[in-house]
């Protein structure tokens, strides 16, 4: 008895999943061909920007692009790192959409360690706003010249989430985990 809030509650969740996944073919090839376009803008943008690193984050990889600060800041390189976060999309690689997020990160000025991250546009996927923070605090940083500059910094995410599985399969799993529950 204690256990139908959790089924009506995952149902809920899962209804609107389901028919959001329920697109055609053809839709779905649109969505790669504008996907890629815009990946390609979201990597080299024409205006100037604030932040200082964009990161285009999806199932198939995981790709880092300085936009500012090039003579100040350093992103330490992890490439097991970023394999990880990326293979972390995985699993909810069951709809077509995209969604770009900014966070802000202010660091140590004596250590230039993270010291506070702070979603300001988040994605508004709860797990992967939660799996944007994962990222971030494994990041490291080196400063040539030695003096930790900026100690603010904005970091532009665009995640991009790649409907991979068929409306069977990703029914079956969501039926398999409400008979768990």
């Amino acid at each position: 008895m204690k256990r139908k809030p959790y089924v009506i509650a995952a149902m809920i969740f899962i209804a609107p999943i389901i028919l959001l996944i329920s697109g055609c073919t053809s839709a779905h090839e649109q969505y790669i061909k504008q996907t890629q376009k815009e990946n390609e803008k979201f990597l080299n943008p024409d205006e100037q920007t604030s932040e200082i690193f964009r990161v285009l984050l999806s199932s198939e990889g995981y790709q880092v692009v300085q936009i500012n600060n090039h003579d100040t800041i350093k992103r330490v390189n992890d490439e097991m790192g970023d394999k990880y976060i990326s293979s972390e999309l995985q699993r909810l690689d069951i709809i077509d959409e995209s969604r770009v997020g900014i966070v802000t990160i202010w660091l140590y000025p004596d250590r230039g360690t993270i010291m506070r991250i702070r979603p300001q546009r988040p994605i508004y996927f709860f797990e992967i706003d939660a799996l944007l923070n994962d990222d971030l605090m494994r990041w490291n940083f080196r400063f040539p010249k030695r003096i930790v500059e900026p100690t603010r910094l904005d970091i532009m995410y665009r995640v991009v989430l790649t409907k991979k599985r068929s409306d069977e399969e990703i029914i079956k799993e969501v039926q398999d985990m409400m008979k768990d529950r």
